[in-house]
């Protein structure tokens, strides 16, 4: 498979790596970036865009890694491509906000499109994104697109219009879990633990809790259940969290990001 990627920040960057390592060399990759420092310790080959349709190498996917508000320069930039040679192109954002319907205004009719909403852990990873084709992709389309994303952890296929939730949800919830983990470290120094100690419990406590979840299967609920006891220790505790309203300050956060992602997009 052949895919380009324009725009080499973090993200860029985390799916080249992510595709060298799951792949191989099962995949031929260009990037390119205007910024040159961006370029740097690149292991593929840097080609600029208009190099990219030369002869017969065509890229299967265009990953177009940069900035929302470089979306459309950054697609213009293959103006001058031929439409039949941009058909064959799978066209892979992950333009934070920019929509299936801006990505088409600048490509030919009948162009693939594929819209993704991931999140920092892909920098490791161990991300979670989601994605949305438009009416032009077939399955094939959509199993490129998950090789693609699962090489930076996990994905999942959603209708357009839930992206903005995923982003409320997925795209910002690794602030909220960090600032969950600061809160546990915090109270564990409170409690009179030191710094490092409370800092490790904490970490393993919350990557332990979230492989339970994943691994047995079972609900939340009763999962949390299982740690209870009547009159004991966490009874108390999960008392003091609903008293201070955390999972209501959960929900709103998740609600309140989706919505301001529904402001950005408009």
């Amino acid at each position: 498979m052949k895919i380009a990627v324009l725009g080499t920040g973090n993200m860029g960057k985390a799916l080249i790596s992510g595709l060298k390592k799951e792949y191989a060399d099962k995949v031929s990759i260009i990037a390119y970036d205007p910024v040159e420092e961006s370029l740097r310790g690149l292991d593929v080959s840097v080609v600029p865009p208009q190099d990219w349709f030369s002869d017969n190498n065509t890229p299967d996917v265009i990953i177009i890694a940069v900035k929302p508000s470089d979306a459309g320069s950054a697609i213009s930039a293959f103006s001058s491509v031929k439409d039949d040679k941009k058909l064959k192109t799978l066209w892979l954002s992950i333009a934070a906000g920019v929509n299936i319907a801006s990505i088409q205004k600048l490509l030919p009719s009948g162009a693939k499109i594929c819209r993704v909403m991931p999140n920092t852990p892909a920098l490791i990873g161990c991300g979670m994104s989601a994605f949305s084709l438009n009416e032009n992709c077939t399955a094939s389309d959509k199993k490129t697109a998950e090789s693609i994303l699962c090489a930076v952890g996990k994905c999942v296929s959603v209708p357009e219009k839930q992206l903005n939730a995923i982003t409320g949800l997925s795209g910002s919830g690794p602030a909220y879990v960090y600032l969950f983990i600061e809160a546990l470290i915090e109270g564990g120094i409170t409690a009179g633990l030191p710094y490092a100690t409370a800092r490790e419990c904490a970490l393993q406590t919350v990557i332990g809790s979230a492989k339970m979840v994943m691994e047995t299967g079972e609900n939340t609920n009763a999962l949390k259940l299982k740690v209870m006891s009547p009159g004991g220790t966490t009874a108390y505790g999960l008392k003091a969290l609903e008293e201070y309203s955390f999972k209501d300050a959960v929900i709103t956060a998740v609600a309140d990001a989706t919505k301001r992602a529904d402001e950005l997009a408009k």
